[in-house]
């Protein structure tokens, strides 16, 4: 099967796996009952108005034609009741807070790729080496470690004010950055335009000093989800280093007196890191569940503080809306994961 035609029928594959998404949340939805979906409103006034719209718009009589017009008012972005949006403002608030969290979440990847490659190519090429005993200490570490507690880990070393290394506690751990709000790049609801995200703004309007703000504000926080994720990508670059060595070819290219440096760089660690592509997808993917208490500890308003915020308040409707959000990523991210298995080996048609 050539490429295109297994990206076409894998892209396919996502169109009932959203659909089942969709009757989870509105079943979901549907078991809460108007009281419990009106429960994050304190005033008894307003919560009873929000229950009476509730049970107004998911009609118990008729779920089949409900759920269908759940699905029209799902995909147009109108993610409350069916009568009157209500989350409106958490579609805003999405539409703030999302774009942090791919920030974190790209930055943690990409400085946990360029540190896992050279270095899991350097112990998988010397197994049992003090190197490699090292490296899988650090990775049952990774492993072992709650994101949250390497959090205020780092805080107490390295944060602002309060770390206890000398020279290194430089740090900020309280948001996304120093908010300088009399700056042109920030609305009306003290958010930076256009792309809500701190530090590229910043950069796009040549404001110097917010851009060092947003970026100090981010080490400690990249520095949390890098580790875990640095971890994983370790031990499987090792194991996969380890099981290419032992391969027929490989051995061949060493007969033939194919230099060492070439050995590892075109086949050993070309082939280790066909697996390790797998992993990292859902290394990413599990990014989301990290973050969700990684931004809280920080204070780093990304849509993992947002899903702590309306637990917290009991926003039912903003917990359903962050749950399809993640769903929608994580199949995304396994179709990014999958086509660029089969692009690095021609072998993999599923």
């Amino acid at each position: 099967m050539e490429l295109k035609y297994f990206i076409i029928r894998r892209a396919l594959v996502i169109i009932p796996t959203l659909m089942g998404l969709t009757i989870l949340t509105f079943l979901l939805l549907w078991a809460y009952g108007p009281n419990l979906v009106a429960a994050g409103f304190e005033s008894e006034k307003y919560h009873n108005v929000a229950a009476a719209l509730a049970a107004q718009g998911f009609n118990f009589s008729d779920p089949i034609g409900t759920y269908f017009s759940y699905l029209a008012h799902l995909f147009t972005g109108n993610w409350g009741t069916i009568n009157q949006p209500i989350s409106a403002k958490t579609l805003t608030a999405v539409e703030i807070f999302f774009p942090n969290t791919i920030q974190l979440a790209i930055a943690a990847t990409i400085v946990s790729v360029i540190i896992a490659i050279p270095l899991g190519t350097y112990i998988g090429a010397r197994p049992n080496s003090p190197a490699d005993q090292a490296g899988r200490i650090f990775s049952l570490s990774g492993y072992a470690l709650p994101a949250f507690w390497l959090a205020y880990v780092l805080i107490i070393l390295f944060g602002k004010k309060v770390g206890v290394v000398p020279y290194l506690n430089i740090f900020p751990y309280d948001g996304n950055g120093s908010l300088n709000v009399s700056s042109p790049i920030f609305n009306n609801f003290h958010v930076s335009t256009p792309t809500h995200i701190l530090l590229i703004d910043a950069l796009i309007a040549g404001d110097i000093p917010l851009f060092e703000s947003a970026f100090m504000h981010l080490i400690l926080p990249v520095a949390t989800l890098t580790y875990g994720i640095l971890a994983g990508i370790l031990r499987f670059i090792r194991a996969g280093m380890v099981d290419a060595s032992n391969q027929e070819f490989v051995k061949t290219a060493r007969a033939k007196g194919v230099p060492e440096k070439t050995v590892i760089k075109k086949h050993i660690r070309k082939n280790a890191l066909l697996p390790t592509v797998t992993v990292l997808g859902l290394l990413v993917s599990s990014l989301l569940g990290g973050v969700v208490t990684v931004e809280y500890v920080f204070d780093y308003l990304g849509i993992g503080y947002l899903a702590v915020y309306t637990a917290e308040a009991t926003q039912v409707w903003g917990i359903l809306v962050l749950t399809f959000i993640f769903g929608i990523i994580l199949m995304i991210t396994n179709l990014i994961v999958d086509v660029i298995y089969a692009f690095l080996d021609p072998r993999i048609r599923y």
